[in-house]
């Protein structure tokens, strides 16, 4: 750009002093010549002189004749002239300036590098000194403490990571030091602390058996209590049953005698009529019915209670039908219903013959009984329970026996407790909870089969009783 501005203006003078400056400075960069050529190759400046026999090849087309011949690189650019003409620009630069320059920037590269590479050994040499003494001041600080040298330290000081690893180092083998000596402390009084602590233990599990048998104890004591309460429901109802028909008959054979006597008087005294031996018959004959009537009735509530009081307290094996069973059952269920406006439906089929235990059984039922007395219809005026039995299953081996009730029902969240021992919700107003409980274990564990109960809160209740016919040998009594 600045050879253009002084050509244009025609000042090669100028130029000419340029170019000498550049070629002052050969050595350093090879420049041989310098000329400005017109547009048809005439030569208007040059800074070759007349002792320079160096031939300027004009056309382009020699260029590279002439660098392989003189060992001149020669280059032309076009040039605008004074006058706006264009003109070329032509330098040449000597082959072998550019390879000794090239050369020495080479060896200049190579001690560099060199240098480079000296310094960096040097460095990495002192720095790997300096980590492996480090290192080896760790490793015989950790051989150390392996031998049981656990206060052995690492003196290492600066912020590097080795300094750090140091330092952890360090505080690991406090921290071990300190773990053993307390291990130390415990193994000294461990033999002490597991004799006492084994003392201990032999009372606690003393205590704990003492505990656990007084706890059976008194769960038989109330599973027999539970029993005999259901009997003497059972006495206190039937002896008020009972109490109708042997008063009745009471108050009939009591005027039969005075009319008995009244009739001897009348005979005594000769005034004995043909009118009054006739009211005297019709009056036997009326109370003979009366008699009959109620001692019967006394008769089959006493023959009831006696089945069903003997059946309840023993667990004799025996056959049995269980239509009759029921049957003999119904008239001290139905003693129970007379003041509430309840009715108890029984249906159960002719042929369930049973080889069992009919005590267990009944058992079973009047605890089931007694549960929707004192639950199902606690709030309520009228309602139903209906006792219901079939043979089940293919085989026909089983019997299955629904007691259900229209009652209130059982919430969801009792419904899987009902059979757990001491869970009632009348705990103190007459529930026990062992009713249940012992209907769940007779069932399963005397009779050989299983209870279910089905409910929905406000929709009744349904136990299902799924016994065997013939009742298991070898099941433990309950």
């Amino acid at each position: 750009m600045t050879v253009s501005t002084y050509v244009i203006r025609n000042d090669l003078k100028t130029v000419k002093i340029f170019f000498s400056e550049m070629l002052d400075q050969h050595a350093e960069n090879g420049l041989i010549y310098v000329v400005i050529l017109d547009s048809e190759g005439k030569v208007l400046l040059s800074t070759l002189n007349a002792e320079n026999k160096l031939a300027i090849p004009t056309p382009e087309s020699e260029f590279e004749n002439a660098a392989l011949k003189d060992g001149v690189i020669h280059i032309r650019n076009p040039l605008l002239l004074a006058h706006r003409e264009t003109g070329f620009l032509q330098y040449g630069f000597s082959t072998k300036s550019l390879i000794n320059a090239t050369s020495r920037e080479q060896q200049r590269s190579l001690l560099r590098t060199s240098a480079i590479m000296l310094a960096t050994l040097i460095v990495t040499l002192f720095l790997g000194w300096r980590i492996s003494r480090r290192l080896k001041q760790m490793a015989y600080a950790s051989q150390a403490i392996v031998s049981g040298h656990y206060d052995q330290k690492i003196d290492i000081s600066g912020r590097d990571e080795l300094a750090a690893l140091g330092n952890d180092f360090n505080q690991m083998a406090f921290e071990i030091d300190k773990k053993i000596k307390e291990i130390t402390v415990l193994n000294q009084t461990l033999e002490q602390r597991v004799a006492q602590r084994t003392s201990e233990l032999e009372l606690s599990n003393r205590l704990l058996s003492d505990n656990l048998q007084y706890l059976k104890n008194t769960q038989t004591q109330l599973v027999n209590s539970e029993k005999l309460a259901s009997l003497g429901s059972l006495v206190a109802g039937v002896a008020h049953e009972l109490n109708t028909p042997i008063g009745n008959a009471l108050t009939v054979a009591t005027s039969l005698i005075d009319k008995v006597n009244q009739t001897q008087k009348e005979y005594a005294a000769g005034n004995l009529k043909k009118s009054l031996l006739e009211r005297h018959f019709n009056t036997l004959n009326e109370a003979s019915y009366l008699l009959t009537t109620n001692i019967l009735r006394a008769s089959e509530l006493i023959v009831s209670f006696k089945t069903i009081a003997v059946d309840q307290t023993s667990e004799l094996r025996r056959k049995f039908n269980l239509k009759k069973l029921i049957s003999e059952l119904e008239p001290t269920l139905r003693l129970q219903l007379k003041k509430r406006k309840l009715d108890l439906r029984v249906d159960i089929a002719d042929d369930v013959v049973m080889d069992s235990f009919p005590g267990p059984l009944t058992q079973v039922i009047f605890n089931l009984f007694n549960n929707s007395l004192l639950h199902a219809f606690e709030d309520m005026d009228e309602g139903e329970i209906e006792i219901s039995a079939s043979l089940h299953g293919l085989t026909q081996d089983h019997a299955l026996i629904c007691f259900s009730d229209n009652g209130a029902g059982i919430p969801e969240q009792n419904l899987v407790r009902v059979f757990d021992p001491f869970f009632t919700t009348k705990f103190g107003q007459g529930g026990s909870g062992l009713g249940l409980h012992i209907c769940h274990n007779l069932v399963e564990a005397v009779l050989g089969g299983s209870l279910k109960v089905f409910s929905e809160k406000g929709h009744g209740t349904q136990f299902e009783i799924l016994i065997p016919l013939y009742a298991p040998d070898n099941l433990k009594k309950a």
